[in-house]
């Protein structure tokens, strides 16, 4: 397996034939022309067995098609993730299908107030900014901010139907002064209301029947009493699918893959435990000194040598227990001793 992505990092590392980071300095954005660069060194289209993406390809133009040339793509095709990521179609066909979604509109509204800006194909909660703060862009449009716990929905598809693998409670901090919905992290097996789980259920054989969605991917959408919103589609393996990987005997990427071929499981695959993730970001400029070792329930490990500004993600932290009472508060323990061991190391750089 090569990899290709932002990090490089060592769990990567010791599961991959290659991994190699790609990023453009100073972000977490791939780097189109390396990305494509490392792909035809590393796994050539003509020995490749096949193309997996995550985020990173849903902000439209030729990326993911110069990447999928001559390689059996896994996932979905670019005319789908551009049906569910333009909110030109996306929030039309949401009205088609009846299903519900805060106000949106392509032109900044003329009180900002009690809006959000997003850009088109964002991921993470990155691309989330308060309306004031823009002006009209090209791939920006506009959402009416809503009250709500954010929610999460993670499915298999097979083009046609839809096959649930659980509702996730999604957490959110705010990075800097105009980000507040950067994704921290989530929590599996949300209960909802009969009547919400009920129709998010109906809604979504519909929607994959509309667009051709194949393989993992997640529904984001806001849940209050009885009522919920759909916010965005995101058409890839979403980062959910840790918390219930365990659950299934040959694991989520063998299901994605099967779901990509047309078949879909049996039935939806149980689970006694509740997982959790968080992601830990440095509390003041940190780099990774020689030597540290981060505790097991540690995943997303950063290199030795790999420095931190403050507020950046340094790693996950994952728990699981019988229940999201015990879960929610060994998550935390966990990442107070982890924040504990990171500032008992001066920074240096």
């Amino acid at each position: 397996m090569v990899v290709l992505d932002c990090f490089g990092d060592r769990d990567t590392l010791a599961v991959a034939r290659e991994a190699v980071a790609v990023a453009k300095p100073g972000t977490m954005h791939l780097d189109v022309a390396a990305t494509l660069r490392q792909a035809g060194n590393l796994a050539p289209a003509a020995h490749c067995a096949g193309l997996v993406v995550g985020s990173g390809f849903e902000r439209g133009g030729t990326f993911l098609s110069k990447l999928a040339a001559g390689r059996k793509l896994m996932g979905n095709p670019p005319r789908v993730i551009a049906t569910v990521k333009d909110p030109r179609s996306l929030f039309p066909l949401l009205d088609r299908l009846g299903i519900p979604h805060p106000e949106v509109r392509l032109t900044p509204p003329a009180n900002p107030a009690g809006w959000l800006a997003k850009r088109a194909g964002g991921a993470g909660g990155t691309h989330v900014v308060e309306a004031g703060l823009v002006r009209r862009g090209r791939d920006r449009y506009f959402q009416r901010f809503e009250t709500g716990r954010a929610c999460s929905v993670l499915f298999l598809c097979d083009g046609t139907r839809a096959s649930i693998v659980g509702f996730n409670e999604q957490w959110t901090r705010r990075v800097g002064s105009g980000r507040p919905f950067v994704y921290a992290g989530a929590i599996g097996r949300l209960a909802l209301p009969d009547a919400v789980e009920h129709d998010i259920r109906a809604r979504l054989d519909g929607l994959v029947s509309a667009t051709g969605l194949v393989g993992l991917a997640g529904l984001d959408f806001l849940w209050r009493d009885e009522e919920w919103l759909a916010l965005e589609v995101n058409p890839r393996p979403t980062a959910t699918l840790d918390l219930y990987d365990a659950d299934h005997p040959r694991g989520l990427f063998h299901a994605h893959l099967r779901a990509c071929a047309g078949e879909l499981p049996a039935g939806e695959v149980p689970g006694s435990m509740v997982r959790a993730q968080l992601i830990v970001p440095a509390e003041d400029r940190w780099s990774v000194p020689e030597g540290f070792i981060f505790p097991p329930w540690c995943r997303d490990l950063p290199r030795e040598g790999q420095q931190f500004d403050a507020g950046e993600p340094v790693c996950t932290v994952l728990a699981e227990g019988a229940d999201h009472t015990a879960v929610v508060a060994l998550l935390e323990r966990r990442r107070t001793e982890l924040q504990r061991m990171m500032s008992e190391v001066p920074a240096r750089g």
